[in-house]
């Protein structure tokens, strides 16, 4: 399967990261790379981009995308919540902006195999970083109702603050 995805709110995104085309950026959700793609246009050959993304499959794709950049362009699997880790293990201070595109890619729904689907049977995974042992069948089918309980309870809270 073909990875594509459109990016959210491209030009939005662009507009409000304000780029310096000598500087340093890092979306952390890189995905297909078209956010990354347009910010590596503005750039100069001074500037750098670093891709994060924990999806191998993403990874591949962006880097196929992003080809013609690879001069200016870094890219990590990772998640980005490790983000000071990756900036340090690159000796990166500071970078001039963050992108965030939270969520599941069309690629991750629209693949059965990656389990993130209901439109079709198929096996029960939604991990977004398949080097992961644990799926979404092994908790659903494994964990006590109290522990989904407390879990969706957690996750309700910590999203919406109730």
């Amino acid at each position: 399967m073909e990875f594509k995805h459109t990016p959210v709110m491209l030009n939005e995104c662009i507009e409000g990261l304000n780029i310096n085309p000598d500087g340093i950026y890092v979306d952390g959700t890189l995905g297909g790379g078209g956010h990354s793609y347009e910010i590596l246009r503005r750039l100069s050959p001074k500037g750098r981009l670093i891709g994060i993304d924990q999806d191998g499959e993403a990874l591949k794709a962006a880097g196929e995308r992003l080809k013609k950049f690879e001069n200016q362009i870094t890219l990590v699997r990772s998640n980005y919540c490790e983000i000071d880790k990756v900036l340090k293990e690159l000796n990166v201070e500071k970078v001039d902006g963050i992108l965030l595109d939270i969520g599941v890619s069309s690629y991750q729904l629209d693949n059965l195999e990656r389990g993130f689907s209901y439109k079709s049977d198929a096996p029960l995974d939604m991990r977004m970083d398949t080097r992961q042992e644990l799926t979404a069948a092994d908790v659903v089918n494994t964990y006590s109702e109290n522990e989904l309980f407390k879990i969706i309870k957690e996750r309700i809270h910590w999203e919406y603050k109730i």
